[in-house]
């Protein structure tokens, strides 16, 4: 997750806590513990790393891998997270903040995800909608590439910065 705004984090918990209201659902310091983890953790990130980190973290040291796996599940239920799953068979999660669209850019050699949004992608996603008598209401673009430029003894990846 970059920078997020203030307003960001009082949708992120005024939505949980909705949801929990709305199916009875107590909010456990537990639950609140693993979402702040999250939430640190930033964009793209796997239950086993989550579970690595929450399990460092005061409060949450015994921690078992069933209960983040049930909080990411409840986190999708409450709309504030998404499972991407990407080719390479990994389930991922990034918190959805409202208007905070983008496309994924994935390098098959290292496994680096770019986040990217670019108008004119968007417009022609659009035009392709509208062309089949549709209103594009969400979508989701994965794109895979490999990497042109590898490091020493050509061995990893180097990515340079995207310049716009």
């Amino acid at each position: 997750m970059s920078q997020s705004s203030t307003n960001d984090m009082e949708w992120f918990w005024d939505q949980l806590s909705g949801y929990l209201d709305a199916k009875q659902l107590k909010q456990t310091k537990q639950r609140r513990l693993i979402a702040e983890t999250l939430l640190a953790m930033g964009r793209h990130v796997d239950a086993e790393s989550l579970y690595a980190r929450a399990s460092q973290t005061p409060g949450l040291e015994s921690v078992g891998l069933a209960t983040i796996y049930r909080t990411l599940n409840l986190l999708e239920q409450a709309d504030v997270v998404e499972q991407q799953k990407f080719a390479d068979g990994r389930s991922l999660f990034e918190v959805k903040f409202p208007g905070d669209h983008h496309d994924h850019l994935i390098c098959l050699d290292c496994g680096k995800i770019f986040e990217f949004n670019h108008g004119e992608i968007e417009k022609i996603q659009e035009e392709i909608a509208k062309k089949f008598g549709m209103i594009l209401e969400h979508h989701r673009l994965d794109m895979y590439g490999r990497s042109f430029r590898k490091g020493p003894e050509g061995k990893g990846c180097e990515h340079p910065e995207a310049k716009n």
